[in-house]
């Protein structure tokens, strides 16, 4: 079987929408734990104005700490603009992020911009990025729903992914911005999506609202993806859609998918030390792997 690649989010999107911050010291030992687990990425930082996001405003002293050692995990930052972009490539990150939504609303609420103007500005994001030797995911949010608009039409779905693909990015990543797609809507998403873009260069990430994460997870994977995103513990969220809480855990992914032979054997211990801190610091960890760790027991399966 096809092994799977794990980006794991708990840095950017996941401490994003907690109500508390860590210190700076604090998020550097949460990175240390994280790259120590085995994920194929991390995203590390988000360079946002600090108004917007306040707790990730340190994430340009947070990337000076992780860079002025070496570093042995791929790593990711977010950039809204080529403003964030000019302060991401102060450091050795391989991979830029960048974002828009299928739901106008959404994204006015997120950028404060048009949608048209959005894909414009990512175009020069694009371009600037690769020139730089740099790799873009874009991702698409509110996929499968809109905390504003409810359900958005595949319609409108289908014209900002055509406009996203024909950008040329590196990768494009679906998201269940606020936990609601079901798995026939998952697969319908990504079966509009090969007409236009590559499906082993897309990625899935989703949040577990109504449960149906690793659900939506295998179901893409057996439509030919191999990239999904998770959060370690399940902390954070969509700090724009209320009660949109919960990204799908990193552990969860990577035990459905191991025990299914697509996933490569993942440290487990390394994996509990992190949900261990996390839990310390009084995050919102919820997934069903550490709900069981936080127990004392031990995944079935795992040695």
């Amino acid at each position: 079987m096809t092994k799977i690649q794990i980006t794991d989010v708990t840095l950017r999107d996941g401490l994003q929408a907690e109500s508390k911050t860590l210190s700076l010291e604090d998020k550097y030992s949460l990175f240390q734990k994280l790259s120590l687990c085995g994920y194929d990425r991390l995203e590390i930082a988000s360079f946002v104005h600090p108004k917007w996001i306040p707790t990730l405003a340190d994430s340009e002293d947070l990337c000076k700490k992780i860079f002025s050692g070496s570093v042995a995990v791929e790593t990711m930052a977010f950039v809204p603009n080529e403003k964030g972009l000019e302060r991401l490539l102060k450091f050795p990150i391989a991979w830029a992020s960048a974002f828009v939504a299928v739901s106008e609303t959404f994204n006015q609420k997120n950028v404060n911009a048009a949608i048209a103007d959005t894909l414009k500005s990512l175009g020069a994001l694009v371009k600037r990025t690769q020139a730089e030797k740099r790799k873009i995911r874009i991702y698409i949010s509110t996929v499968f729903g809109c905390p504003y608009e409810g359900e958005v039409p595949k319609t409108q779905f289908e014209s900002v992914l055509k406009e996203v693909a024909s950008l040329g990015p590196d990768e494009i990543a679906l998201s269940d911005t606020i936990g609601v797609a079901l798995p026939m809507e998952v697969r319908k998403a990504l079966e509009i999506s090969k007409a236009f873009y590559p499906v082993e260069k897309m990625a899935l990430h989703v949040h577990n609202t109504y449960g149906f994460g690793v659900m939506n997870a295998e179901t893409a994977y057996a439509c030919g993806v191999t990239k999904f995103d998770g959060s370690t513990g399940g902390i954070g969220g969509c700090p724009y859609a209320k009660g949109a809480t919960g990204n799908l855990a990193t552990e969860d992914l990577l035990y459905l998918f191991f025990r299914e032979k697509a996933a490569k054997a993942f440290p487990w211990e390394k994996i509990g030390d992190v949900l261990s801190y996390l839990k310390n610091k009084d995050l919102s960890v919820s997934s069903r792997l550490a709900d069981l760790f936080l127990k004392g027991g031990n995944p079935y399966g795992i040695q």
